[in-house]
């Protein structure tokens, strides 16, 4: 019988996934006392030996704030078609060419074999992937070094139609410009001022402009200005 060390070790090492806790709080009280907050390490470009390859679209969560895709951690009603994400609990029905499963058939993306699988789209995706990077600067030498030899590694594995970025925090958090050819440009936040979201959006220039309306700090005409203000604070 697999012992249950051993159970989170194949777990680990078949998803790619390193929990801080292997066993969540069962109350708010237990969660205050916990020395590590609930966290993961997640491996996303890990090798998979035998990964299970499925030549169809997954079947997307229908609540546009969730979209997440059906997984075998999702509760379902066979008899009614219908699936529960187990995200936000939201109630979908499976697509027509669901109709004939059961729990004697069950399509792939729902066994409990196969909680890492691989979609081959049947259709160009709309924009390129993106792969944003958020580093911990807070670290002695040798870790950094590592730390390096492991970026560029999965730099060089990426599509080459990729979007990158890149965002490295200690005392500072750095939002650094990487298509800046002859400096080298971040935005820098301080650790300990709180900011909305829409204020970073703002500040880098991501917040739509409108026809006619005025420049907003941020946007590119005004980046130079921002940039120094951020630099000054």
């Amino acid at each position: 019988m697999t012992t249950y060390q051993e159970f989170i070790t194949q777990n680990e090492e078949r998803d790619g996934v390193r929990f801080t806790w292997n066993v969540w709080p069962s109350s708010r009280l237990e969660a205050t006392r916990l020395v590590v907050p609930l966290g993961c390490l997640f491996t996303p470009l890990k090798e998979h030996i035998d990964l299970p390859r499925l030549n169809y679209d997954p079947v997307l969560c229908t609540r546009t704030t969730c979209r997440a895709i059906l997984n075998p951690f999702c509760s379902v009603d066979y008899r009614a078609k219908i699936w529960i994400c187990n995200f936000c609990l939201q109630r979908n029905n499976f697509p027509p060419q669901y109709a004939g499963i059961s729990e004697q058939l069950q399509p792939a993306e729902l066994s409990p074999h196969y909680t890492t699988i691989e979609y081959t789209l049947m259709r160009a995706p709309a924009q390129p992937a993106v792969f944003l990077f958020v580093v911990d600067t807070c670290m002695d030498e040798d870790d950094m070094t590592a730390l390096k030899e492991s970026l560029q590694m999965a730099l060089s594995l990426l599509p080459s139609d990729a979007l990158v970025g890149l965002i490295t925090f200690g005392r500072m958090v750095h939002v650094h410009e990487l298509n800046c050819e002859n400096m080298t440009r971040s935005f820098v936040f301080r650790g300990t001022k709180d900011l909305t979201p829409q204020q970073v959006q703002e500040m880098l220039g991501l917040m739509k402009q409108q026809p006619n309306q005025r420049p907003v700090p941020g946007n590119p005409n005004v980046l130079q200005q921002q940039s120094n203000a951020l630099y000054n604070k």
